[in-house]
Order: structure tokens, then C-alpha cells, then sequence
């Protein structure tokens, strides 16, 4: 009994030898175990706190970008109107101007076929040599009677030209007759310009109704580049037309030189 006593207890004390030495090496890999997961775990909400971080700097970001672009939109917004604004009064300064130019030029025109009136209204009624002599033999009242009378036609024949002037805006600069046509230096005047032009009329016909007009424009490149850009063709080039067809062809020509053009960019 002894002996069995004493190998029970030999291999009782192997026993808890063995279990000691296995709860050792179970708390130290437990211990080594927990160790690496905390470290891991460390690490993770280490990292999970940057990119946290980081991603709160990119918000902060797009909402400092989101506020800019709203910033930037409502600039872009004003800028056009502004851009709107400016180009409808740039149009509308071109208009004036071009209108301004026009009136100048029919001012212009008017003026010289004024004076060049006035000079050939005033040398008619100057009283001849010839006429002075024979009113010192038949009396200087008769003088005085007849140059008044040469003086009045004239007048009466401008005062009927400016009003037809006036009223049409056409100026007859002068005539030139000859044997088988009369050429008329004519000027049209209106709010697009001045159309500077000859009409001639065929005088060689032998019936009133079938005389031939021919119309021949008088354009100048450099001085009449914003007419020649609204004129159409026909009016640009020398065209002939009956005299049934003169009314017709003088109507297109009012409507070129007074219609309201809009000018686009």
C-alpha cells in the first residue's frame, strides 16, 4: 500500500507539475495574445483617428469650395447682366452714332446745295448792263420794276425746291442737258446716310410714256461704307427702268435711305 501511495503520489505531483507548467504557458500566451490585439487594436483606432481627421479637413474643404463657387456663380450672374447691359447700350450708342453721322451728312449736303442755290439765286437778279442802259432811256422806275420781277422767279422756284427738298429729303444738285438725254445730279438724304447718284432721262423718244430712265450711283468706298452695307444690290450697280416704273423705282429708294436698321454684333 505504501508503494502504491507513493507512485500515486509521484504521479499526482507529474500531474500538477504538468498543469502548472500548462497554466503558465496558457497566461503567457494569453498575456502575448492580448498584448498583440491591443497593439493592433491601438493601431487601427489610431489610424480610424487620421483618416477621421482627414476626412473632416476634405469636408471643411468642399464646403469652403462649395460657399466660393456659390460666391463665384453669383459673380458670373452679375457679370452678365453687367455684359448684357453694357451691349445693349453699345448698340444703342451705335445707333445713335450711325444716325448722328447720317444727320451730319445730310446737314452737310443740304448746306452746300443751300449755298450753291443761293449763289445761282442772287446772280440772275442782278440787273444786266444792257437793261441798265435802257432803263436810263425808258426811265428808272421801269428798271427798277423789271429787276424785280427777273429776281422773284428765282426765288419762288428755290423756295418750291427746299420744300420739295424738305419734304422728300431729294436734292437736284443741277442739270445737264444734252441732245438725246438730261442728266440730273441728284443727292437723296435720310436717317441711313446719303445716296449721291445720277438719273438720266432719254429726251430722243418720241412718246412722253416711253422714255428710258437710267440710274447710275456715285459711291465712294471709304465714304459710303455703312450705306453700302444696308443698300441691296440693284441700287449699287448702274440699272435702266421706263419711266411707268420711275415711281416705283423712287419709293425702294426712300425705303432704303429711311428705314430703321439694327445693327447686330
Amino acid at each position: 500500500l505504501r508503494r502504491k501511495l507513493g507512485d500515486m503520489t509521484k504521479k499526482f505531483e507529474n500531474l500538477d507539475m504538468k498543469y502548472q507548467n500548462l497554466r503558465e504557458v496558457g497566461l503567457r500566451d494569453a498575456e502575448t495574445n492580448f498584448t498583440k490585439f491591443k497593439k493592433s487594436a491601438d493601431e487601427r483606432a489610431k489610424a480610424q483617428d487620421e483618416i477621421i481627421a482627414s476626412l473632416k479637413k476634405e469636408l471643411a474643404a468642399q464646403r469652403a469650395l462649395g460657399s466660393e463657387s456659390k460666391s463665384l456663380r453669383r459673380d458670373i450672374e452679375s457679370l452678365k447682366n453687367t455684359n448684357e447691359k453694357l451691349s445693349s447700350e453699345n448698340t444703342s450708342l451705335q445707333t445713335r452714332l450711325s444716325s448722328t453721322q447720317s444727320e451730319v451728312k445730310t446737314l452737310t449736303t443740304k448746306l452746300s446745295a443751300t449755298r450753291a442755290a443761293s449763289v445761282q439765286a442772287t446772280e440772275p437778279s442782278k440787273v444786266p448792263g444792257s437793261a441798265v442802259k435802257a432803263g436810263q432811256r425808258n426811265g428808272i422806275a421801269n428798271a427798277i420794276v423789271g429787276s424785280g420781277e427777273a429776281g422773284k422767279d428765282p426765288q419762288i422756284r428755290q423756295l418750291k425746291e427746299d420744300l420739295y427738298g424738305d419734304l422728300t429729303g431729294l436734292i437736284v444738285r443741277g442739270v445737264k442737258r444734252g441732245d438725246e438725254e438730261d442728266v440730273y445730279d441728284c443727292i437723296q438724304t435720310g436717317r441711313n446716310g446719303t445716296l449721291h447718284f445720277h438719273l438720266s432721262v432719254a429726251t430722243a423718244q418720241s412718246s412722253y410714256e416711253d422714255a428710258e430712265f437710267a440710274y447710275s450711283p456715285l459711291l465712294d468706298e471709304n465714304r459710303d461704307r455703312d450705306l453700302l452695307d444696308i443698300l441691296p444690290d440693284y441700287l449699287t450697280e448702274e440699272i435702266c427702268f421706263p419711266r411707268s416704273s420711275a415711281a416705283k423705282f423712287y419709293a425702294k429708294v426712300v425705303d432704303c435711305m429711311t428705314k430703321k436698321v439694327v445693327v447686330e454684333d
